[in-house]
């Protein structure tokens, strides 16, 4: 795993990675959104003039649902769309603030995807840390922790391949070793 030609492409032999989890994203169901129900990097403002706000307006009205309701209690598709976005539909969004105001449309790309995307393009270690209260260390989905292609997990000896060696304790291994033919 610690070789680029037999660790695990998608994890580069780490066996893990970090993913936004959308549990840290709205961690209380039963808040609304205008009440500090997301508490992620960027969408937790519940100040009128935010852009989360904005967005936040724009998904109420398009789907049907008013700010003050608990997240627990709004539509499927609403809170599918507050994390996922809204797949290309557009919005009306209308910005108000002290030095002027206008309406326009766009689609929303959700919450847990601004915060994939934004955690990919970043240089910044600060902003890095921010996102990364809002996620969770995953296995990887393609060598789901053994760190290692399946080419390398292919070699077996004794019929196990070396991730189920080290995954043996210390006498287990002993014993396979010393059966080993």
């Amino acid at each position: 795993f610690n070789n680029p030609f037999g660790a695990c492409p998608t994890c580069t032999g780490l066996g893990t990675f970090l993913k936004v989890d959308p549990r840290l994203i709205i961690p209380d169901e039963s808040l609304p959104l205008s009440g500090g129900a997301v508490k992620a990097s960027g969408w937790n403002s519940g100040e009128d003039n935010s852009i989360a706000m904005m967005y936040y307006q724009g998904l109420a009205d398009y789907y049907g649902f008013d700010l003050s309701t608990p997240y627990k209690d709004l539509p499927e598709e609403a809170k599918k769309a507050v994390l996922y976005g809204t797949g290309g539909k557009k919005l009306k969004l209308t910005r108000n603030t002290a030095w002027g105001g206008g309406a326009y449309e766009a689609p929303f790309e959700g919450i847990v995807t601004n915060l994939e995307r934004r955690y990919k393009e970043t240089n910044s270690d600060w902003a890095r840390a921010e996102i990364e209260a809002c996620m969770s260390e995953r296995d990887c989905p393609d060598c789901h922790g053994a760190r290692l292609k399946p080419e390398s997990l292919a070699v077996t000896v004794g019929g196990i391949n070396i991730n189920q060696l080290t995954a043996m304790s210390v006498s287990g291994a002993l014993e396979f070793l010393t059966n080993l033919e």
